[in-house]
């Protein structure tokens, strides 16, 4: 009886598929089946990460807007963090963030900006009223206030309207929404963290939005669900991936494996992959019943914390665009993420602690 080779090649790829899966992890059993499942004599090599969600947060910790495709910005994706809430301490004007617990009902304000990008329309389920403006609108007044790292910026009021909205929202006491008016000159730049210890990637300025440190932030899909699993052998609940606030969520790598990356093009834009994100007690807080509790820190403490403290979870971006930016600069969800170069001292860290996972 003659053999067909092709049905033998195709048995024996199933059989090493299903052997990967089993002893490896659904992380190599994905990029085997992207191997064995790519047609022969396409130009272009097989894709081994996605783009699996999209995230714009308008309101600087408030929830997010999760989209298909996003506008990318020097500053980050377009409207993202352009907002902040702002409250007096103390006579100065400052933004509130839901670190302090008289603050945590922020994370329920829902924004969502219109298809036409011209309004800003606000919900949250602590009122039953929701709030609308016009983005084009003049600012009724500015105010000068602090800003996340200490320093101090010119930010446009966007009214007594919004202000009244947001009190019965939150229980913030004579809240301001401030922002980053189009068209005005704003100059903050990212913020180093000196406990990560990584260099900026360029000498000349990069510019931020009211963001904490970068304009991007990327996590992965298999890096939670690692974390979950530690999670649930330890008896604590899971955690989902709001707890982070990413802008950019992949799927495809191995768990933990986008520390080690040091530029990568995901759809058609390049990034620098630059300062790891340490993560703080925000995490701590659950979205929908804003109760606290020590969890994912401590467990990330047994395996993620660094000599410095910092307590990883991300890497943090920062877009390779001219001043401008650029019209076809947009990322959509389902685009390929390419990585073109690692981190070597970084990869050599991963590859120790989590490599052989």
């Amino acid at each position: 009886m003659e053999l067909d080779p092709v049905a033998i090649a195709t048995t024996l790829a199933i059989i090493v598929l299903t052997i990967a899966v089993s002893v490896f992890g659904s992380s190599l059993g994905k990029r085997l089946s992207v191997y064995f499942n790519h047609e022969k004599g396409e130009d272009e090599e097989p894709s081994l990460a996605r783009v699996a969600e999209i995230n714009v947060y308008p309101i600087k910790s408030c929830a997010e807007m999760r989209v298909d495709r996003a506008a990318v910005t020097p500053r980050g994706f377009r409207f993202d963090r352009t907002f902040q809430v702002v409250s007096q301490v103390d006579g100065a004007w400052s933004f509130c963030t839901p670190r302090e617990k008289k603050h945590e009902k922020l994370f329920r304000v829902q924004p969502a900006i219109s298809d036409d990008s011209k309004r800003l329309a606000l919900a949250s389920p602590f009122t039953k009223d929701t709030f609308a403006m016009e983005l084009d609108a003049a600012p009724e007044n500015s105010l000068v206030t602090t800003v996340m790292g200490g320093s101090k910026a010119l930010l446009e009021d966007y009214g007594d309207g919004a202000a009244k909205w947001l009190a019965s929202a939150t229980g913030i006491d004579n809240p301001r929404l401030v922002g980053i008016a189009d068209g005005t000159c704003f100059l903050r730049q990212v913020e180093v963290n000196p406990d990560q210890g990584e260099k900026l990637p360029q000498t000349s300025p990069i510019p931020l939005s009211l963001a904490d440190e970068a304009p991007f932030l990327l996590t992965a899909r298999e890096s939670i669900v690692d974390l979950n699993k530690r999670l649930m052998k330890a008896g604590k609940n899971m955690v989902d991936m709001r707890r982070f606030r990413p802008n950019i969520v992949i799927e495809g790598l191995q768990p933990w494996e986008e520390d080690s990356v040091k530029r990568v093009r995901i759809g058609p834009v390049e990034f620098h992959a630059w300062q790891r994100c340490g993560r703080c007690t925000m995490t701590t807080i659950d979205r929908d019943t804003l109760e606290r509790c020590g969890e994912p820190l401590s467990t990330l403490s047994t395996f993620r914390e660094r000599k410095n403290g910092q307590r990883n979870f991300g890497m943090h971006l920062i877009p390779i665009l001219n001043d401008a930016g650029s019209d076809d600069a947009v990322i959509s969800v389902g685009d390929k993420v390419e990585i073109l170069a690692y981190d070597e001292e970084r990869k050599a860290e991963w590859e120790r602690l989590f490599g052989k996972q």
